[in-house]
């Protein structure tokens, strides 16, 4: 009886992830139940939050948000290094308005639907000082605890949560959007997630010509000492790593087997969004690296051509990039 009810369980669990994974397990279809009460209020950015569900398909929640919102994930992992995720929601209404227009602002103006299907969750909570708890053990009893902010989650089981402010602790501070270039590293961080997902969920196909000239077998090297050599990353058009966490360049990889062809190809998205295409120029000058600006044309056209999404306007953001900071500190959401 055991066994049966065991066999029982995984069997509704492969056919709720089989539904997720095919793009039925929605709110308003299949007979899901919301975990939330939807609109949560009645004011300008519920009315914004509507018309972006009514395209998008994802519900924001900025308030009623608790510890066991954050930690619904698809594996309990039983980590004895983690206590999960704690957080809430927006304690007042100008945090909840800056969420808005940051998301009118500097994602939803570049991105579309087409390109976001099966990519956003059914939930993507707007969070205050949200942060993943770990322990370090040095010795039996001797257990050292740590807050690091939770800026951005994209593996939950139904949601992502972003997070601009909170509480700062010695550990890590929180990447809160305070002049034009943090406002741009946050909407990259989220934009990269996305686009990267949707050419892993095949939204955004490679070109067919796009690994012309493309050695995945041998060895790249990446040495200050060995810009010369032929099998230098740069030189072999393989434009590097983008740590997608903070959105910041990864310069520990590249000294190994190539990346495939996939994680090629979203690596030329990523590096364009970091670098504008003037910045790119003088990051990867044409007459030292020819296949590497050629196949940053390729991947910049391709998207901008085939999806509507311009790349090198991501790297540029707004021109009315600015948002004034909400009130927040030591008060937790009432």
């Amino acid at each position: 009886m055991k066994t049966l009810y065991t066999l029982l369980g995984l069997l509704i669990s492969l056919t709720l992830a089989s539904c997720y994974e095919e793009d039925t397990l929605t709110p308003t279809e299949g007979g899901v139940e919301l975990r939330f009460n939807v609109p949560q209020g009645s004011n300008s950015w519920d009315t914004y939050f509507a018309e972006i569900y009514d395209e998008y398909s994802v519900y924001f929640i900025y308030k009623d948000l608790q510890r066991e919102d954050f930690n619904r994930g698809w594996i309990d992992s039983g980590s004895p290094l983690s206590d999960g995720v704690q957080g809430g929601g927006c304690p007042n209404d100008e945090m909840t308005k800056f969420y808005e227009e940051f998301l009118r602002k500097h994602i939803f103006a570049y991105i579309n639907s087409a390109v976001t299907k099966k990519v956003l969750p059914i939930y993507w909570y707007l969070s205050y000082n949200a942060y993943t708890i770990n322990k370090i053990e040095f010795m039996p009893g001797w257990v050292f605890t740590s807050n690091v902010p939770a800026n951005e989650i994209t593996d939950g089981l139904d949601f992502w949560s972003t997070c601009m402010f909170g509480v700062d602790t010695p550990d890590e501070p929180y990447v809160t959007p305070t002049n034009q270039s943090i406002f741009g590293q946050r909407r990259k961080m989220i934009i990269g997630h996305i686009l990267s997902q949707a050419v892993k969920k095949k939204n955004i196909a490679i070109p067919q010509d796009f690994s012309n000239g493309l050695d995945y077998k041998t060895e790249l090297i990446n040495s200050t000492g060995e810009k010369d050599n032929a099998n230098y990353y740069l030189t072999r058009a393989f434009p590097g790593s983008i740590r997608l966490g903070k959105f910041l360049l990864d310069k520990t990889k590249n000294n190994s087997a190539p990346p495939n062809e996939e994680d090629t190809f979203i690596g030329y998205i990523l590096q364009s969004m970091y670098f504008t295409e003037a910045e790119g120029l003088v990051e990867f000058p044409a007459a030292k690296y020819p296949l590497l600006t050629e196949k940053f044309a390729l991947v910049r056209k391709h998207l901008k051509d085939k999806y509507q999404i311009d790349l090198n306007a991501i790297a540029e953001g707004p021109q009315d990039w600015d948002i004034p900071l909400p009130p927040y500190g030591e008060t937790e959401e009432e």
